[in-house]
């Protein structure tokens, strides 16, 4: 490879809002790039490919069921205060199993996942969704304001405690 000015790298780093997330996916994506092209070169059979990548997979998918962190925000850091978000957005954030390192920190406003697919049609299922989501969410916390709801979760019409269970 041939560098002909400052790489993505280098200008990511000088700029001041680049993270320690910002950095893992850079170097994650810089990996990837070297592994096709080392992959595209030595042209390997793909059934010497295929068990590496499943292994991968594997290795990934464990990690997401064993500490994915899977939330929806409505604020973010500007300068070292939190403020407002422009709209709610999902944050999801992946820590390896040894080291507890987040190894995937993506964030992703609702209003980019819903036009993915620049499909009127399916973006009005998704208001349609969302406007269910918000009635649940606003009798929970209607609940809420009733009273303590030890150990209810949206969509649960009620809890019961140890001593009813036992009963």
């Amino acid at each position: 490879m041939t560098a002909t000015g400052p790489s993505d790298s280098a200008k990511a780093m000088a700029d001041s809002s680049f993270t320690t997330a910002d950095f893992h996916n850079l170097v994650h994506k810089q990996l990837l790039n070297v592994v096709h092209e080392t992959l595209a070169e030595s042209k390997l059979d793909w059934a010497l490919v295929a068990p590496f990548l499943e292994t991968a997979r594997a290795m990934c998918r464990a990690d997401f069921r064993e500490g994915a962190q899977i939330r929806l925000h409505t604020v973010r850091a500007d300068g070292d205060q939190w403020v407002e978000a422009e709209e709610a957005y999902l944050g999801i954030a992946i820590p390896d199993r040894d080291s507890g390192e987040a190894w995937l920190s993506e964030t992703y406003w609702l209003s980019d996942v819903a036009l993915a697919d620049a499909d009127p049609a399916q973006v009005r299922r998704i208001v349609a969704g969302l406007r269910r989501s918000i009635g649940k969410l606003e009798a929970w916390l209607s609940n809420e304001d009733e009273g303590p709801a030890a150990d209810k979760r949206p969509g649960e019409s009620g809890s019961t405690s140890q001593g009813e269970e036992d009963a």
